[in-house]
């Protein structure tokens, strides 16, 4: 099966990046695109659904891109490890220790998360109060 490739423009139509935070994204190797032979980019499908992810952890849930491709690299690790292409004692405590501080810093972004939603929470509740009181 031939996979399908997109320009950069259709990439960022799709996605709702613009072609330079795209081009960005590639220059830190969050992404790979393959170049033609007059050096255009061509992304596949799993580069566009890698983009929207970056999108979804950095915008959605405030992670840094340095973050992001500690994510990433930290996904990386793990398939290796459990596909049994690596095995190495090392490699496994390191991802062990990048796991606890992912969940650290998620654990802090919920708490952030949560003191927004309290607050939104109270400003409704008083705009319910001022509308019942009309």
């Amino acid at each position: 099966m031939e996979s399908k490739y997109y320009r950069i423009e259709e990439v960022a139509t799709r996605t709702g990046l613009t072609k330079r935070a795209i081009r960005y994204y590639e220059d830190i190797k969050l992404i790979k695109p393959v170049r033609t032979e007059s050096s255009y980019r061509m992304y596949t499908e799993e580069d566009v659904e890698k983009i929207v992810r970056i999108r979804e952890l950095r915008d959605t849930l405030g992670f840094s891109l340095n973050e992001v491709r500690d994510i990433f690299e930290l996904e990386m690790d793990l398939k290796s490890i459990f596909r049994g292409e690596k095995q190495d004692v090392e490699l496994v405590n390191k991802s062990k220790e990048i796991i606890k501080e992912q969940i650290k810093l998620v654990e802090g972004k919920q708490k952030i998360l949560n003191r927004a939603m309290n607050k939104y929470e109270e400003l409704l509740e008083r705009l319910e109060e001022l509308d019942r009181s009309k």
